[in-house]
């Protein structure tokens, strides 16, 4: 399995022309992001990179700046070994008792979302609950509502690396546990969602949420909890106003560096 990655400069560089450009590059496809000096690193399973949808978001881009960039091609082992030793800050063992091998996935705990969803996840309680973790990433979420005394969990990624790794990292949290619970990892999007759930958190980008909101909402319980990130602080209103109408009710709202967590209920 081989990556790409685009070296891309941002001329004049700031860190929200940055973040908001891997946000749409992260719709499509790309899925890890190396912040840079002068712009960022994104990186691309090689079958998933389409040119023309890359150059789309380049050329439409809305900001006042000039970008260029190169494509190179980048050995998958070579990368994780890299990403390993420059990259990862265990920040979540250190203040959660959350162990990773993160390898390729999101969710490390470095990016806003991450942190400030398992920060809320590890304060809430899931004693006898079937939770969703949507786009799970390294599972991260999943592992933080199992802590939390979830019963069953469900985990569901696209990515053929992050399903693998997710379920490494269930591993490595619950191995050793006396009462474990049910954990199930799959590869699937919205549609391969099965059962009823009282909590589905999805940190995914905003177009994906707005788009699947439906199918999350038919999968979750009455007066269910659903908890969505990966967006900025500007895009809330369009989600909220797509969560209510899913009949879906917000109780509260968290911010970070301009990324935003919105927690609802079903009523």
């Amino acid at each position: 399995m081989q990556y790409l990655y685009a070296d891309i400069t941002i001329n004049p560089f700031s860190e929200d022309a940055s973040d908001c450009l891997s946000a749409f590059l992260g719709e499509v496809g790309f899925d890890t992001f190396e912040p840079t000096e002068e712009g960022v690193k994104a990186y691309i399973l090689k079958e998933n990179f389409d040119e023309v949808r890359f150059k789309g978001v380049i050329d439409n881009f809305f900001l006042p700046v000039s970008i260029s960039y190169k494509i190179e091609e980048l050995e998958n082992k070579d990368y994780n070994e890299r990403w390993e030793k420059e990259h990862f800050d265990p920040i979540l063992e250190r203040e959660f008792g959350i162990r990773l091998d993160p390898r390729m996935a999101f969710g490390s705990g470095s990016h806003e979302t991450t942190y400030q969803l398992v920060s809320l996840l590890m304060s809430m309680d899931f004693r006898g609950q079937h939770v969703l973790d949507m786009g799970c990433g390294t599972g991260v979420l999943g592992i933080a509502m199992a802590k939390g005394g979830a019963e069953h969990v469900t985990a569901i990624d696209i990515d053929d690396m992050s399903v693998e790794n997710a379920k490494l990292n269930f591993l490595l949290n619950i191995s050793d546990w006396v009462v474990k619970p049910d954990v199930n990892v799959i590869k699937g999007d919205a549609s391969d969602i099965e059962g009823k759930y009282n909590t589905i958190v999805a940190n995914i980008f905003k177009s994906v949420l707005i788009n699947d909101m439906a199918e999350y909402v038919a999968h979750l319980e009455e007066n269910g909890t659903m908890i969505l990130s990966g967006f900025y602080t500007s895009d809330v209103s369009d989600i909220i106003e797509a969560a209510s109408n899913h009949g879906l009710t917000l109780l509260k709202q968290l911010s970070k560096n301009d990324w935003a967590v919105l927690v609802f209920r079903l009523s």
